[in-house]
């Protein structure tokens, strides 16, 4: 009788884990390039500062600007205050806390037009990328 040798990988065996292997790297490959895509973190948190800046002034009472420094009364009456801290942006609320909305910027602009309606800011990052957004006031 003839001993079948149980032990290892056939020919077979290996020439179809080699095709396997090969075809799943060709297919992965490409998929790798994609997950390298641009990143947006730094529009993001532009996109993201802006929105926080329009949702508490959309539930104030009351919006002042001094100083390039902007003034919210909220409906508590509680003073918040926006300004440039550094190379940040920090939120206070009474002249209290250190909350910090965006970091890594150059400068930011607060301007009124139009009777103290409408709110332009302009925001530029340390890399130089510049952000505008228009802000209305409700009365």
């Amino acid at each position: 009788m003839l001993a079948i040798n149980s032990k290892g990988f056939t020919l077979v065996e290996t020439l179809f884990c080699l095709t396997l292997l090969s075809i799943m790297l060709t297919i992965s490959i490409p998929l790798l390039k994609l997950i390298e895509s641009p990143a947006y973190s730094h529009e993001l948190s532009a996109i993201q500062f802006f929105t926080f800046v329009e949702e508490e002034i959309n539930t104030s009472t009351k919006v002042k600007l001094l100083q390039n420094e902007l003034f919210i009364t909220d409906t508590m009456g509680r003073i918040i205050r926006i300004s440039k801290y550094g190379d940040s942006v920090r939120r206070q609320v009474n002249d209290t806390g250190h909350e910090l909305l965006i970091t890594n910027i150059q400068a930011i602009t607060f301007n009124l037009k139009e009777g103290n309606d409408i709110l332009t800011v302009h925001l530029t990052l340390k890399e130089g990328t510049a952000y505008d957004k228009t802000i209305y006031i409700p009365s």
